[in-house]
């Protein structure tokens, strides 16, 4: 008998990532401030020997359950720190003989990429929990910038929801361009484009994981940054689970890294519902059956970095080819 909890009570975690300086503790802050926080956890990772954020955000919020990693640990998988990070909370919230936490949040260094985060907590041994992953966005900077990192896209890649932030610094008229290129980046993210920090931060914290998934529509849309590329697979309706598996784990390893997010639904010959298919830097959900809305399109989107069209065609032929469209 499966005793698991269902997924609405299940707790949530929250990725909250971004590039340096892009107003993540603040919105962290802004969120902490609006909401009742005695059911949720915190954990900061820093990439400094002394925890700015850490010291910030446990300054502001006294009552608050919070853990601080102060390992440097920019762009690995935090490995065992994550999981003391968890243990410190769950046993600071034991001694006070307080319930279950509902949602922990975990603000990542600002060069923290988040498929090996992502890896490291399906590792985590006390708890399920939803996953939800918040990207901030500087929309007073330019992605074609040189300053504008390879982690940032990836940042930019895994997210669920896109929060642009500084935009009392951004004509209103400026407002859609940045949201373009947001867009371009990743597809599939809902944004979030509100002024008002306290309007921000409900918007970005609204709700609870386990939502389905919003894909968006595929189409046209101006060149990508040089470095990215977002492709379209397709599978015909006689395609098997077993083909299209195969082909999935063969792009994922062939690829390793430069495979920044990989989601969407795919209805293999025989199956009544689609299965969601969602994968983050090489990590991947269990395929699950879901039900979605009639229209609603099938088929795969990847987000990739420094993976050119000319290459990806050349991807080895199996018999369970795609048909590919690039935007």
């Amino acid at each position: 008998m499966d005793r698991r909890p269902a997924p609405s009570a299940l707790a949530e975690f929250v990725l909250l990532t971004g590039p340096l300086g892009s107003g993540k503790t603040t919105l962290l802050s802004d969120h902490l401030a609006l909401s009742a926080t005695s059911d949720t956890g915190v954990i900061i990772n820093d990439a400094g020997e002394v925890n700015v954020d850490g010291a910030i955000i446990g300054s502001d919020h006294r009552d608050l359950a919070l853990a601080t990693l102060s390992d440097g640990c920019i762009c690995c998988s935090l490995g065992n720190s994550l999981q003391d990070g968890i243990d410190a909370l769950l046993l600071a919230r034991a001694d006070r003989q307080l319930g279950p936490l509902r949602r922990i949040i975990l603000e990542t260094s600002g060069l923290a990429e988040p498929g090996p985060i992502v890896r490291s907590l399906r590792q985590v041994r006390q708890m399920d929990f939803n996953l939800r992953i918040i990207t901030t966005f500087d929309a007073s900077q330019s992605t074609d910038e040189d300053d504008f990192l390879p982690h940032y896209a990836a940042q930019l890649a895994a997210a669920q929801i896109v929060v642009l932030t500084k935009l009392d610094a951004v004509p209103d008229k400026r407002w859609p361009v940045r949201a373009a290129e947001v867009q371009r980046f990743n597809p599939l993210a809902v944004q979030v484009a509100v002024s008002r920090r306290e309007e921000r931060a409900l918007a970005a914290f609204a709700g609870a994981g386990g939502h389905p998934p919003v894909i968006s529509s595929f189409t046209a849309s101006k060149p990508q940054p040089s470095r990215i590329t977002i492709a379209f697979a397709r599978w015909s309706e006689a395609a098997s689970w077993e083909a299209i598996g195969e082909w999935i784990e063969d792009v994922s390893g062939y690829l390793g890294s430069r495979l920044l997010r990989l989601k969407g639904f795919v209805r293999p010959y025989g199956f009544l519902d689609p299965l969601l298919i969602n994968g983050i830097g090489g990590a991947f959900s269990s395929p699950r059956p879901i039900r979605i809305e009639s229209g609603t399109s099938l088929g795969l989107t990847m987000i990739l970095r420094d993976v050119s069209k000319e290459e990806f065609i050349r991807f080895p032929r199996t018999a369970s080819e795609p048909e590919l469209m690039f935007k």
